[in-house]
């Protein structure tokens, strides 16, 4: 079953990760999809990638966090595809360290790319998807919006800013057909995680076993898995659900 047959989706941060895996399962479910990335090497591949099993996809290379070239994105979107449906504002960053560490230039870095990118791409999706009749947006945000740890203060304060975001983006534009939902992924094992792994110099498994303790399930996730999610919120399998969150991080939050 094609549940994006026809739709045009814009996955920001889709070089590598859940973004890769997102890009990967909408076009194997018909949709024709926008990859955008920092990462020319990785945007290219994963393009190409889908190409050569018959999809369509194209790659662009941008600073989310620079409204003119997110704009630009979603303009070249619409420009080769003829309409734009779906939005899935992926590309973030992170910092590490507490507070009493963070600096001025060190915030306004991560707020730019965390928070003032999801809302440029949004601002420039959200016309254009009323014009196409409507439209869905994901905003990845992470189980840490919603619990606290150490070390990453920065990083989880523009998560939890990306669930106010995408409340009130869903209260905005509701007239304009736009749905609009995050996700909360918990330890999702991607390419990042495994350099860090060869980096602990641990085996792989005892790093994943770490990395994922406090989820019930006791494994990380898979980006594939978080994909999933994603296709549920951007499809019109969801169309009663707006201005919510859907946790998928294995049970971390329920303890």
């Amino acid at each position: 079953m094609d549940r994006l047959s026809g739709k045009v989706a814009v996955i920001t941060g889709g070089a590598s990760g859940i973004g890769e895996a997102t890009a990967k399962l909408f076009t194997e479910e018909g949709a024709r999809v926008m990859i955008v990335d920092l990462d020319a090497h990785g945007g290219a591949r994963v393009a190409e990638e889908i190409r050569a099993k018959g999809g369509q996809a194209l790659f662009v290379e941008a600073h989310v966090e620079r409204e003119e070239e997110a704009a630009s994105a979603i303009q070249r979107t619409v420009e080769t595809f003829g309409r734009l449906d779906i939005l899935v504002n992926n590309a973030a960053m992170r910092l590490y360290g507490p507070v009493t560490e963070a600096t001025e230039a060190s915030w306004d870095r991560i707020l730019a790319v965390n928070l003032k990118g999801y809302a440029f791409c949004a601002k420039a999706a959200i016309p254009e998807m009323h014009r196409s009749g409507g439209g869905t947006i994901v905003n990845v945000s992470s189980v840490h919006a919603v619990s606290g740890r150490g070390g990453m203060a920065q990083y989880d304060v523009t998560k939890a800013g990306i669930l106010a975001l995408t409340r009130s983006l869903a209260v905005d534009h509701v007239e304009d057909g736009i749905r609009v939902n995050a996700i909360c992924p918990g330890p999702i094992f991607t390419q990042f995680h495994e350099k860090r792994a060869a980096a602990s110099g641990k085996p792989i498994e005892e790093f994943k076993e770490e990395f994922a303790r406090e989820t019930i399930l006791k494994r990380p996730g898979l980006p594939r898995e978080v994909a999933y999610g994603i296709l549920f919120l951007a499809s019109d399998e969801s169309s009663y659900v707006t201005g919510t969150v859907l946790m998928m991080d294995g049970g971390w939050s329920a303890i």
